[in-house]
């Protein structure tokens, strides 16, 4: 005779088992993503954003080697964004990373002359590497190719300044070794590049669009040093000391 009671029971212990299946497998996708997030957390700790960038750039690639193209695309990709966060440096060698759409390939140029070309991973990430900047004024551009051999318009260009040269620095007031009695002050005066950050003992001076500044400083008694500093765009430094005694 046909138990629907039976029935009914076994189909509520068969869906009962079938839903703590599906908790099983969620809870292992959730550690995996969640160990895999770890794990390129701790990467980037210990080797760096930009080795990071290389390994998702690789995977990147070896998937997108397996795409099909599609040689009936004529829409163009967008064009691809350079991603560098200063306008000078000191340094000549420069590490560029960007984005553009994934699976293009990138080329680079610097002052119109080709550093290479890359191709972006899955995410849309470039890395193109440690590229040696020239001196004075730098100009960066790229444009972006798709596997249907469609290119895109310029990139933004990106500007950099690179320059190993000292700031000059010349104090005219007060002289090294001045004595001063009457007054607990001197006059500051002198000239350094436009275009640099000076400061007297970590004190901001003003200069002015043709470099020279002038401010006055206060003494305490006994010997005061005063030390000047100006520090270029590309953090390039001159220091200059001067000593005053004042004697009330």
């Amino acid at each position: 005779m046909f138990d629907r009671g039976a029935v009914v029971q076994f189909y509520q212990m068969y869906r009962s088992r079938l839903t703590k299946l599906e908790e099983k497998r969620n809870l292992r996708k959730a550690t995996l993503y969640t160990l895999g997030t770890i794990g390129l957390i701790v990467l980037a700790v210990l080797v760096g954003i930009p080795v990071l960038v290389r390994v998702l750039t690789f995977v990147g690639d070896i998937k997108s080697a397996n795409r099909p193209i599609d040689k009936n695309d004529l829409i163009p990709p967008g064009p691809p964004e350079i991603l560098i966060s200063y306008d000078a440096t000191n340094s000549a060698n420069l590490s560029v990373n960007g984005l553009a759409e994934p699976g293009t390939t990138v080329y680079l140029t610097l002052n119109s002359d080709s550093v290479g070309n890359v191709v972006t991973s899955e995410e849309g990430i470039f890395h193109m590497g440690v590229i040696q900047l020239k001196e004075g004024g730098n100009v960066l551009a790229g444009v972006a190719v798709d596997q249907a051999g469609n290119k895109s318009q310029l990139s933004r260009t990106v500007r950099i300044s690179y320059s190993t040269r000292q700031p000059d620095l010349v104090v005219d007031t007060p002289s090294d070794g001045l004595q001063v009695s009457e007054k607990a002050w001197v006059e500051i005066k002198g000239k350094t590049d436009p275009e640099a950050r000076l400061t007297v003992n970590d004190r901001i001076i003003i200069v002015n669009g043709t470099g020279e500044f002038l401010t006055t400083y206060n003494l305490i008694p006994g010997e005061n040093v005063l030390t000047f500093r100006a520090v270029s765009r590309e953090g390039n430094k001159t220091e200059r000391e001067v000593k005053v005694t004042y004697n009330p």
